[in-house]
């Protein structure tokens, strides 16, 4: 199903995810320490300009469908998400190749599940206008 309004929005930004979660995995596999602050870096960057908004908003359709949304399935949402807001930006025990690594994995794999199984379950909701709703 064709996305339209705020999912086809959040859709092309997923794009620009799954770019930086593949430089992340293959900066952490490159071993040369050099690489891994300015990834780190642009990581960073990328949870600004991108992903904070990104994931409030996700975060208010979930509010919006919840009768349409498993438990389970919100569950994940939300818990990916506080786990990539803390490995882009937060405090980290990880040390930064596998924090990179980590980061890397979770998100192209996060980006997947929202495509193939929340959205499809976000758009068919009877009740939400996605084609109308405002994308910023």
């Amino acid at each position: 199903m064709p996305r339209t309004g705020v999912l086809l929005s959040l859709s092309r930004e997923h794009h620009s995810s799954l770019v930086i979660a593949r430089a992340a995995r293959q900066a952490a596999e490159s071993c040369d320490s050099a690489v891994f602050p300015a990834m780190a870096q642009r990581i960073e960057d990328h949870w600004r300009t991108v992903l904070q908004e990104h994931f409030a908003r996700e975060e208010q359709l979930l509010r919006l469908a919840a009768d349409a949304i498993p438990t389970a399935s919100a569950g994940r949402i939300l818990a990916e998400h506080a786990e990539l807001r803390m490995l882009a930006c937060g405090p980290c025990e990880l040390d930064l190749p596998a924090r990179l690594q980590r980061f890397g994995e979770l998100l192209a794999a996060h980006v997947r599940y929202e495509e193939r199984v929340l959205f499809p379950q976000l758009q068919s909701h009877p009740s939400i206008d996605f084609a109308a709703a405002k994308s910023t």
